[in-house]
């Protein structure tokens, strides 16, 4: 008979894959080996926004060991990839635009990784040199150059609650401010690994490689290849840290190109500072706040302009800006909330899904509106917050109404007694 959830509560309970782990017998994608494989390098962007002009590669090939090099130019049946939004090429080719430093250009496929990497040192390119948007309020300028032809801001959501001229005519206390948060790496323990194998009788690419969205993963290489989903089959190994940034492509399509082309077994494992240039990282935010409260520490509006930094390309973005502007009051009841929410390309290394999906960048500003308000009204910032916190039957500034699990006042008791709260004001701690 299958055990409740119940019965696990408050005991000690076995990680079922903690003895492989700590034992070293766990297999993660960097650890698998095939006879004859060969090991793949990728030539990156030289500048973070740029025309790429003119590739050379036959000093890499002439270079004893380099099985094959792919560029552009020899795949283009291929097409755009990308979480939500098809917008990130494969390979960037001649008279293409390089976006950011994570760009490739080229895939270099050798004997060893060691080959590999002088090659890729022997690819000359040239490029034109374009302006480097690193700031999404200059990407927002109106004589900024595009990043993309369709425009810099990729989606602009909005959010209405109430009457807010109404709820900022009842305060007697309004505090507005901008808040800042930056970049953030995810930094699993394992980086992007990955293995690709062709088999010849059934023509299916298989790739033992980590990724958070099998299916999804699947259908964005299949896609991308011009393949039938059936063709691409994943293999998950131990996946050595996610944190929401393996749910977009890495290794997959240039490991699944390079197994196709050469018929042989194929290894791309990146560095740490090619993860950190490369892969998506959690979206850094502008917020723009507005908060009305009463002279009894009564939350009565909340006016936000949220501004995020999805880098080159779209990966979650959309969907990670709109909802942190629907977390913009946080926990607290305010009935009359508007926002605007704007997704801004930039030349930086894209921004995609990161543990907490937008809310963790706006708690930074609301709990920081709420201190700054309650010191302005006079009012404990615990008891501030608890007299504002929601309960059942509260509304969110998106219209949801919590009927049930609403703990948020006890959350905040409970860490005031384990902070010693009430003996710190006291000066007892």
């Amino acid at each position: 008979m299958k055990k409740m959830p119940k019965e696990y509560v408050g005991k000690n309970i076995f990680k079922v894959d903690a003895y492989d782990k700590v034992t070293g017998k766990a297999i993660y994608a960097d650890d698998i080996y095939f006879d004859d494989m060969l090991y793949i390098k990728i030539k990156r962007a030289t500048y973070p926004h740029a025309y790429l002009r003119r590739i050379d590669i036959s000093k890499a090939q002439k270079l004893p060991g380099v099985v094959r090099i792919i560029t552009a130019a020899d795949i283009p049946w291929v097409k755009n990839f990308g979480l939500i939004i098809k917008d990130q090429p494969v390979l960037v080719g001649v008279g293409q635009k390089m976006r950011y430093m994570g760009d490739a250009l080229a895939i270099v496929i050798a004997e060893s990784k060691e080959i590999a990497s002088k090659a890729v040192k022997l690819i000359e390119v040239e490029v034109e040199e374009l302006e480097i948007i690193s700031d999404p309020l200059r990407a927002m300028e109106k004589d900024a150059p595009l990043i993309h032809q369709d425009g810099n801001i990729l989606a602009t959501h909005y959010l209405e609650k109430g009457d807010i001229k109404k709820g900022f005519a009842q305060a007697d206390v309004v505090v507005e401010n901008e808040y800042r948060t930056s970049f953030l790496d995810q930094v699993p323990l394992q980086v992007e690994a990955g293995v690709g194998v062709f088999d010849p009788e059934t023509e299916i690419i298989k790739l033992w490689v980590a990724t958070q969205w099998l299916h999804d993963t699947q259908a964005d290489i299949a896609q991308s290849l011009s393949l039938p989903k059936e063709k691409i089959r994943i293999i998950q190994p131990v996946i050595g840290g996610a944190f929401g940034k393996r749910e977009d492509i890495s290794v997959h399509i240039h490991l699944a190109l390079a197994a196709m082309i050469t018929k042989k077994p194929v290894k791309l494992t990146y560095t740490r500072e090619e993860s950190m240039i490369t892969q998506s990282k959690r979206h850094a935010f502008i917020v723009r706040a507005k908060t009305g409260a009463t002279k009894e520490g009564y939350l009565t509006a909340w006016q936000v302009e949220v501004i995020g930094d999805t880098g080159a390309y779209a990966s979650s973005g959309p969907a990670v800006v709109h909802k942190g502007m629907y977390h913009c009051t946080g926990p607290y009841n305010v009935d009359n909330v508007k926002g605007v929410a704007y997704t801004v390309y930039t030349n930086n290394t894209y921004a995609g899904a990161m543990r907490g999906f937008g809310a963790t960048q706006m708690a930074f500003a609301y709990e920081s509106q709420m201190d700054i308000l309650a010191h302005k009204l006079g009012i404990d910032p615990v008891q501030f917050r608890l007299q504002n916190a929601y309960s059942i039957g509260s509304s969110t500034p998106n219209g949801q109404v919590l009927t049930h699990s609403v703990g948020v006042k006890e959350t905040i008791k409970g860490a005031v007694d384990l902070a010693g709260w009430e003996e710190w004001k006291e000066g007892r701690l």
